[in-house]
């Protein structure tokens, strides 16, 4: 099944705020990425809203329905009712028109399906057999129960959603081929899409920024209507997408047999839930939406900026409102409403407790009082989070208290025990901490924090870096009354107007180096001494040896002659 919800793994910074907001911790942390894992999602959209990053997107359908508009195949449009609440300048003869603008056959409204859903759960209440009878739109309302609470499944009312309803009246009247379009606030909508369970009955789901999107790239205004556009007589379920909205379509006699109640929001209608499991509650006529605020709260809208009263406002304003078509053909047509929910919670093996005592000790939590609980890894528990380290879903390291703790200790291990001296310098320039090497090195003792740092190291370099904020690197400076030549390094921290010194004693080697340069200056001269007496000595020896050298010469001329007259020396002189 293709991905609803897709992940920029560049954007994401590990902030674990997805896993912290996840009701059902369908995050893993794997390979220092985050991955949702669609087995337990129940594509709520949450993890998609407090992402600081935009690393989660979702998977659009838009190419898919422009190129189907393209290839002249007729789609026929299911549009959520809070329609009203994206495109409040609207009213069905105006997004009709601004929809078949775009290559849209058909138009009609979801709530159409939704009075036929109420029929059936009156059916149910009247019927009274049912121990609760827990009612919702969303999907991700019967995934949470599906996945997680599988013991209530049979207290679902086995009905379809309004839109598997409604697709299933539009292809009893338009015919089997009819590919259908959902256009709503809901990002589970694009499961049930692709949900085998409900086969091939929907071809694509759009979103409401998806569709304004379109309009915006289209030039599509909203000033037309589309005067075959169609409508329903009934308009009270268009209250469905508000919290409530199920109740109030029932009939007053229905209501008094159950108790009922609305509860939006994820983490509530786990909390009622929880209770009916735990309490073994009865009685109950349970309308649960995900969202807070139901649809009209959803994560579409929200990304769309749309405040929810404003939403509520113009939905309960669509509501009052003439009928401004005739009613379409699907309403009032009978059909298949029944639902058959499963079992699809993962099959999860047992913890053995000694692994989760041994995964809390690693992280520093061998008893009770030491599991803080924070939060901060995404879990509500430390023991939550270990357990979910041995499901392979989190990474031990996750723990930020005990990661910190752990970079404290080496980080103080290797202050008290380097043999660099370490000085921390507040903007005042008095000294704030001081590790061992650097009292020892400087011959002070711990009462020097608080005093200023220039009575002992009068240098102009912590001034200047705290001034300009510019580092100094390996600055070697004699201290004259310490008797100590100091390669120091003083770097400016920004973010706490704090000044980090480096003190690294090199005297002995200055002196090393000092007696080193003597040495050779020493040999230097002698050499040049020497030198010059070897020059002065070859200078004597070349003068004596340029006369001997010509006295030698003419006697042997001499005696050539002598031997062999009229010879001719070697540069062809004839002698």
């Amino acid at each position: 099944m293709e991905e609803i919800i897709g992940l920029n793994q560049s954007n994401c910074k590990n902030c674990y705020k997805c896993i912290r907001n996840c009701p059902v911790k369908s995050i893993a942390y794997r390979n220092e990425q985050i991955h949702i894992i669609g087995d337990e999602c129940i594509y709520c959209g949450n993890c998609l809203l407090v992402c600081p990053q935009n690393a989660k997107y979702i998977n659009s359908d838009l190419s898919r329905v422009k190129q189907a508009i393209r290839a002249g195949e007729k789609l026929y449009v299911s549009l959520a009712p809070s329609y009203i609440a994206a495109f409040p300048e609207t009213g069905i003869a105006k997004i009709s028109a601004a929809l078949k603008k775009l290559g849209f056959a058909h138009v009609e409204e979801t709530a159409i399906g939704a009075e036929q859903v109420t029929r059936e759960y009156e059916k149910l209440i009247r019927e009274h057999k049912m121990q609760n009878i827990i009612t919702t739109s969303c999907p991700s309302v019967n995934l949470l129960i599906e996945k997680n609470y599988p013991s209530l499944i049979h207290q679902l009312a086995p009905v379809v959603t309004p839109l598997i309803a409604h697709a299933r009246m539009i292809k009893q009247i338009y015919g089997i081929r009819a590919k259908i379009v959902f256009i709503g606030p809901c990002i589970s909508k694009k499961y049930e899409c692709v949900d085998p369970d409900n086969g091939n009955l929907l071809f694509s789901v759009l979103t409401f920024d998806e569709l304004e999107k379109w309009f915006r790239e289209e030039n599509v205004d909203f000033l037309q209507d589309d005067h075959n556009s169609r409508t329903l007589k009934n308009t009270l379920p268009r209250y469905y997408p508000a919290p409530g909205g199920i109740i109030k379509n029932l009939h007053r006699k229905e209501r008094s047999t159950y108790e009922c109640l609305s509860v939006d929001g994820v983490d509530r209608c786990i909390e009622i839930l929880d209770s009916v499991v735990q309490d073994s509650l009865s009685g109950y006529f349970l309308e649960l939406n995900a969202c807070s605020g139901g649809c009209l709260g959803g994560p579409i809208l929200k990304l769309m900026n749309l405040s929810f009263l404003n939403a509520k406002n113009v939905l309960v304003d669509n509501v009052k409102r003439a009928n401004e078509a005739p009613p379409a053909l699907t309403e009032g047509v009978s059909s298949q409403f029944a639902k058959r929910f499963r079992n699809r919670s993962a099959k999860k093996g047992i913890i053995d407790e000694e692994k989760i005592r041994s995964v809390l000790a690693s992280t520093g939590k061998t008893s009770p009082e030491k599991e803080l609980n924070c939060g901060c890894c995404g879990y509500n528990t430390c023991r939550e989070k270990a357990i979910a380290v041995l499901q392979g879903k989190a990474n031990i390291n996750m723990c930020i208290p005990y990661m910190r703790e752990l970079a404290e200790s080496m980080s103080n291990t290797v202050v008290e025990h380097t043999p660099t001296g370490i000085l921390v310098i507040n903007d005042r320039l008095k000294i704030e901490q001081i590790n061992p090497s650097a009292t020892q090195l400087l011959k002070l003792g711990k009462d020097c924090v608080g005093l200023p740092v220039e009575e002992l190291l009068p240098s102009r370099d912590f001034e200047e870096v705290l001034q300009t904020g510019k580092n100094i690197l390996n600055h070697k400076q004699y201290y004259r009354e310490l008797g100590l030549i100091l390669e120091q390094t003083v770097v400016h921290v920004s973010n706490n107007q704090l000044i980090f010194v480096l003190l690294k004693d090199v005297t002995r080697q200055e002196q090393v180096l000092e007696e080193q340069r003597k040495v050779t200056e020493k040999t230097a001269a002698f050499a040049r001494e020497v030198v010059n007496k070897q020059m002065r000595v070859v200078q004597e020896i070349a003068d004596l040896l340029g006369e001997t050298t010509c006295e030698t010469k003419v006697a042997l001329l001499q005696l050539t002659d002598n031997i062999v007259p009229g010879a001719e020396d070697k540069n062809g002189y004839q002698h």
